[in-house]
Parts: C-alpha cells; sequence; structure tokens
C-alpha cells in the first residue's frame, strides 16, 4: 500500500508545475502511516491530469490509476472535486465507485459506495445563463480559437487555443462585459478565471462548501466520529482556491 502511496505522490509532487511543491514525500508518507482515518481530496484538470489544448479528451493518467489501488483500503477515503460535469466524470469513474466524485465546483455529487448522484446546488438561479451565453458567443467568434463548455449550473470559455497575446486580452474584455452586463443585475452569478478559462457560475457554488459537506459525512460515517487524522488536498488554480481554504489554518 505504501508502494502505492509513493507512486501516487512521485506523480503529483512532480506534475509539471511553475511552482514546486513544498511537500516533503518522505514526511508525507510517515504521516500516511500513523493515521487511520484518511481523506484525500484531488482536482481535476491540472492536477491528476495535465491541461490540453483540447479539454474534452482530458483522461485519467497513471496518477489515478495509482489512486485506484488505493481506494479501496477501508482507511483511506478518495474524492476528486472537479469543475467538469457529472457526464464527464461518470465516464470515466463509473467503475470505481470507492472513489467519491464531486462535478461543477460541488454542484452535483457521488458519493464514495453510490451510485446515484446528487444535486447539491438545489435550485440555483440561472436566469442570467442566457445572457452570459450571448457574451460568451461573441468573444468566441472574435478569437479563433476559443470554445464554449456550457454546463449544468455554469459556463465556460476556453481560450487556451487562442493565440496567446489575444487570449489574455479578450480574457480581460469578456470578463468587464461579464461583471458589467450579467453580475451587476443579477446577485446570483460570479466571474472565477482559471487556467486559461473564465467561467461563470452561481454564486453558492463553491469547493470549499462541498468539502465541508466531505468532512462532516466522513466523522459520520466512523466508528466513533472524528475528524480525519490526514488530509491530503491538491489543487492547480483559482477555481481551486475554496477547496484549500478549507484547511487554512
Amino acid at each position: 500500500m505504501l508502494v502505492n502511496l509513493s507512486q501516487l505522490l512521485q506523480q503529483l509532487l512532480y506534475f509539471p508545475r511553475k511552482i514546486p511543491s513544498p511537500l516533503n514525500p518522505s514526511d508525507l508518507l510517515n504521516r500516511y502511516r500513523n493515521a487511520t482515518a484518511r481523506l484525500f481530496l484531488f482536482g481535476w484538470d491540472g492536477t491528476l491530469t495535465p491541461i490540453v489544448r483540447d479539454p474534452a479528451p482530458a483522461v485519467p493518467t497513471p496518477a489515478v490509476l495509482i489512486l485506484q489501488k488505493l481506494s479501496p483500503n477501508p482507511e483511506n477515503e478518495f474524492w476528486i472535486i472537479s469543475g467538469r460535469d457529472p457526464g464527464f466524470l461518470e465516464k470515466h469513474f463509473s467503475s470505481v465507485p470507492s472513489i467519491g466524485l464531486s462535478a461543477e465546483h460541488g454542484a452535483f455529487v457521488r458519493r464514495p459506495g453510490h451510485a446515484d448522484w446528487e444535486n447539491a446546488s438545489g435550485r440555483a438561479d440561472k436566469a442570467w445563463q442566457d445572457e452570459a451565453m450571448t457574451i460568451f458567443e461573441k468573444f468566441t467568434d472574435k478569437t479563433p480559437g476559443s470554445v464554449i463548455e456550457r454546463k449544468n449550473v455554469s459556463i465556460t470559455w476556453h481560450y487556451r487555443n487562442a493565440a496567446l497575446e489575444e487570449g489574455a486580452v479578450r480574457s480581460k474584455e469578456c470578463r468587464n462585459h461579464l461583471k458589467e452586463d450579467v453580475v451587476q443585475s443579477n446577485s446570483d452569478p460570479e466571474v472565477i478565471d482559471g487556467k486559461m478559462c473564465l467561467e461563470i457560475r452561481p454564486r453558492s457554488i463553491d469547493k470549499g462548501v462541498i468539502v465541508q459537506s466531505i468532512i462532516a459525512g466522513f466523522a459520520n460515517k466512523q466508528k466513533e466520529p472524528t475528524a480525519p487524522d490526514f488530509v491530503l488536498c491538491m489543487g492547480d488554480d483559482r477555481t481551486d482556491e475554496g477547496l484549500l481554504e478549507s484547511f487554512d489554518g
């Protein structure tokens, strides 16, 4: 089991990224060995799979295959907390029920050992989506290489295939239009900058909120209700800030 964890850390900690990870693999393995109630929380794009030019084919990597070997251990609980929609995650993880899935930043949840998805977004207001789509379509038309990903409760505009300078400029313009024409007239949505993408989603949908729910559920399933004694939480961009801030301090 420790061999599998060591392999997982090797995949994740040395993943190509601008900022080196401060984690010490040896210390992490020791903490893992001494724990009996372990919780793992990972982002998807940029964490378990590399950022690719076309977001659609971002498929499981060796890190995910190792994770699948670790997840059946009853002392471990694994979650993938992604901005992807439930269909994408279900496609790749339907055969791994031991891994918990959170789609669209916590709007939809499939808990470990369960086949059904929960709608955690409730009745989120979607009245603003058509107006946001009109703006995204406008910028897609004038930014070659950009594409729109419309999900259940959020919309993402990807410009990673656009010319670098043009994509950066158009992104700022698009963000300003969204804030002025959509956010100011609707209390619900917020605009988030991701890696080479721009997303608008309900303000109530946040990875940090779903993490608190996961921790509460984790404690409730223990023989003696307790918080996890080992947590490994990893993300890679602003959309993961809520995930990481759940453990701040």
